[in-house]
């Protein structure tokens, strides 16, 4: 015998569906690691010893080249649109409503659309239990090396502050261990 839930109509033991949107990035991004997985190879000059052979290798930073190439297609989106707008201006009598649309396209930073990410995952791992919410934040703001990426994963928290979809308690949280990061960073510096 099945047993269905009254309020949903949902199978009891079955977790609700997620909808997952498959955006223009995601595909863009699966396409370039298929081209690197396809095209790339390790190729190794002089002798190779018996650990080489026995050991698995393989081409390292594919991940890495790909956000950074995300990053330079996303800052080039950023002057299209701020191109756009401007030539919208000869079009629209309302210049401030285009002045103020292009200052806020200019004040993201570049590389926002990674650490964004980054913080998005976690809180999508993790959201469930606070406590592991927080200690997973303080320990990928612990390995963190720069001020400039510390500062960049502090307003990626900051950016989500206002979306509804997150709580706000908890972004709040992560931000303040990205905070303190940032001023042990600029202490040492």
């Amino acid at each position: 015998m099945k047993k269905f839930s009254n309020i949903t109509g949902q199978k009891v033991a079955e977790e609700p569906k997620i909808e997952k949107k498959i955006t223009e990035s995601d595909i863009f991004k699966s396409k370039v690691m298929s081209l690197l997985d396809d095209l790339l190879r390790v190729q190794m000059y002089g002798p190779i010893t018996r650990y080489h052979v026995a050991g698995t290798m393989k081409v390292a930073g594919k991940e890495l080249f790909v956000e950074a190439l995300m990053d330079l297609l996303d800052s080039k989106s950023n002057k299209e649109k701020v191109k756009l707008l401007e030539s919208l201006k000869s079009k629209i009598t309302d210049w401030k409503v285009l002045d103020e649309k292009i200052e806020s396209i200019n004040s993201q930073p570049e590389g926002l659309y990674r650490h964004k990410k980054i913080v998005k995952s976690l809180y999508s791992k993790y959201s469930e239990d606070a406590d592991l919410l927080i200690e997973q934040t303080e320990k990928s703001a612990d390995k963190i090396n720069t001020v400039g990426n510390a500062f960049l994963r502090l307003k990626a928290c900051e950016s989500l502050l206002a979306d509804t979809e997150y709580n706000h308690e908890l972004i709040s949280k992560m931000a303040e261990k990205y905070k303190k990061r940032v001023e042990e960073l600029t202490e040492n510096f």
